[in-house]
């Protein structure tokens, strides 16, 4: 046997897809057929587990996924089983019944599979016969922004691939707001594996997908992303407070934008602010798990959020779940730390409660079906 690194591969056949013509469809070396990749195998499965469901048949895409199953199959046969090309070996299962309680709203399964590992391996995990779908897809799709939250705080990638390179943000069973939500993440538009820069085709993508309201704010620059307030000559007490922006007045070369603990809305020339995305050491907000629930800590400013985060302590960073002991060290430590800073008036977290939500929408029509866990 012999093995390529990875860029020579992607070089020879996409990632995502069969091979163009003038991309190699054999090995230089032994002259087999060059097998396909498991992003192809995972897209194949969940395809196939569509078109052989015969309820399916009258759906619009069916007669699409019977010709990419046709092509599949005659480009790479019958003997692909094993033999296929892994881009990176840090992948993880999702199983079948966590992708499908996932959909389900059944946060007490989904939590519980998570503690039972490292999360933060975890929360990226894909369920392979489901087309590579992850946690944070499923979230996305079924509205659950807590969960979302929960995932993004551990680790999960704002912008995770399905089987065809989409990222999260780039589907059309998204709504307006966790779209918002995704953007204030860092969360950007990705599709067959390469992101989309052109304001075109992101206008397209979400048209598409029949987004209005997220290929408004896809259209400028920093539409929907948190953003930090740089200047404000009216306004000092705003310079380094955060905000989201939201609609680009373009007569103006404005923002209408909404700061973050007051809900204050207001003007801001595009100049004043800048890009600013959440991430788990800065978030603005915390989502915890207590007994495989979600609770949200809400907090006064972004100090004391940060604060909070960073006395948590790095052993709670490889555990699902914040013990009470932690907790109240956290606390007083996030006070100790705020009142050397000068900021001792601050209030800190405020307590947080298990939000109670309607069920869920399953997703969509596609099954999802989780892979094999693999050694």
């Amino acid at each position: 046997g012999h093995t390529f690194c990875a860029d020579c591969i992607s070089g020879w056949k996409p990632k995502f897809s069969r091979p163009k013509d003038h991309q190699r469809k054999r090995c230089p070396l032994c002259r087999g057929t060059i097998p396909p990749s498991q992003e192809e195998v995972a897209n194949y499965k969940m395809i196939k587990s569509i078109v052989e469901d015969k309820s399916n048949i009258h759906d619009y895409d069916y007669e699409t996924y019977v010709r990419e199953v046709k092509l599949f199959e005659a480009e790479y046969g019958d003997d692909w089983e094993g033999n296929v090309i892994e881009y990176s070996n840090d992948f993880v299962s999702l199983p079948l019944y966590v992708a499908e309680a996932a959909c389900k709203g059944d946060l007490r399964t989904v939590l519980k599979w998570l503690g039972k590992g490292i999360i933060k391996e975890r929360v990226n995990a894909k369920c392979e016969e489901g087309g590579n779908t992850g946690l944070l897809h499923l979230a996305a799709v079924t509205q659950q922004r807590d969960l979302m939250s929960y995932l993004l705080l551990n680790g999960a990638d704002a912008n995770i691939f399905d089987a065809k390179g989409s990222s999260v943000l780039n589907n059309e069973d998204v709504s307006s707001k966790t779209g918002r939500f995704l953007l204030s993440w860092g969360a950007e538009l990705f599709d067959k594996g390469e992101r989309i820069a052109s304001k075109e085709m992101k206008l397209g993508l979400c048209d598409r997908g029949g987004n209005a309201a997220i290929a408004k704010l896809l259209s400028s620059e920093l539409g929907g992303r948190r953003c930090e307030v740089v200047s404000a000559r009216l306004r000092g007490d705003l310079v380094g407070k955060t905000c989201v922006a939201g609609e680009y007045v373009e007569e103006s070369d404005q923002y209408r934008v909404t700061m973050e603990f007051t809900d204050e809305s207001l003007l801001l020339a595009a100049n004043k602010i800048r890009r600013r995305d959440r991430t788990p050491r800065d978030p603005g907000y915390y989502v915890e798990c207590k007994k495989n629930r979600l609770a949200r800590r809400d907090f006064k400013s972004n100090e004391a959020c940060r604060a909070f985060i960073a006395s948590l302590g790095s052993d709670v960073e490889e555990s699902s779940e914040v013990g009470p002991d932690a907790e109240v060290k956290a606390e007083q430590a996030a006070a100790g730390l705020l009142a050397e800073l000068g900021l001792g008036d601050l209030e800190g977290p405020s307590g947080g409660t298990t939000r109670k939500r309607s069920q869920p929408v399953p997703v969509g029509k596609k099954k999802k079906r989780g892979g094999k866990k693999r050694a």
